[in-house]
């Protein structure tokens, strides 16, 4: 930050908090089923990854598209132990959870909102079936 500042430019720092979920990737209607945020996503590949397969990360993207910006460090964690075990299995809203998505888009999103500049703020998940639009983008940040 300090060297951001130094010479003039601006910064925004972008936390992360547990990263769940991925994305269909491109457009698809593989096993008969229908990913209509297709565009929105990752490669379907991150689907096939991981010990948990596929169909953790798509029942996690079915419902939590949304997203909350939080200004500084202050998103909620998840108590050690049992707690913690449960959030990163659940597929629901979790203290702690980042979408991969809500974070990919909070940082484009960062590059074009004045409210992001010279700021930090983290990405938590929010319960939603779409992502933000432009405007609701726009609303997010006007929290900082």
């Amino acid at each position: 930050m300090d060297k951001a500042k130094a010479i003039g430019a601006d910064f925004t720092i972008v936390r992360a908090g547990t990263l769940k979920g991925g994305g269909p990737g491109l457009s698809s209607t593989q096993d008969g089923r229908q990913f209509p945020r297709a565009k929105d996503s990752l490669a379907e590949a991150i689907y096939k990854t991981g010990p948990a397969g596929r169909n953790w990360r798509a029942v996690f993207d079915t419902s939590t598209q949304g997203v909350e910006i939080v200004p500084g460090d202050k998103v909620k964690i998840p108590v050690a132990g049992w707690f913690s075990i449960k959030g990163a299995i659940s597929f629901d809203v979790e203290p702690g959870d980042s979408s991969r998505l809500g974070v990919a888009g909070a940082m484009v999103q960062s590059l074009t909102q004045d409210k992001a500049a010279n700021t930090d703020f983290a990405v938590a998940t929010a319960v939603g079936r779409d992502p933000p639009t432009p405007e609701a983008w726009t609303k997010l940040f006007s929290s900082l």
